[in-house]
């Protein structure tokens, strides 16, 4: 039978190793968002991304614009997180 204490007991426990997990994401240490994570990094300029030579800007640009008009359907965390490590990108490319 499932008592209430020790479904309790276990998200206590859950809780605890993931805050105990240095590797474990500043953004919810509850749910673990790799490309989050990825676009946490790039907008707070700990990792630097540079665009491709082969990379048109304006087509960075007309993505982001796409994106945030929803053309690609429903955000998702994926599409979230590229549209904002592309953001980072066109901004480091204006403040040059």
């Amino acid at each position: 039978m499932n008592d209430p204490d020790d479904h309790h007991d276990r998200d206590d426990r859950d809780q605890d190793d993931v805050d105990g997990d240095p590797g474990v994401p500043d953004t919810d240490p509850r749910h673990i968002d790799p490309a989050g994570d990825l676009a946490d990094l790039v907008e707070s300029g700990d990792l630097k991304l540079t665009l491709d030579d082969e990379q048109d800007v304006d087509e960075l640009r007309e993505f982001v614009e796409q994106a945030e008009a929803g053309e690609f359907g429903p955000a998702d965390p994926a599409l979230e997180a590229t549209v904002r490590i592309a953001r980072a990108l066109l901004e480091d490319l204006d403040d040059e």
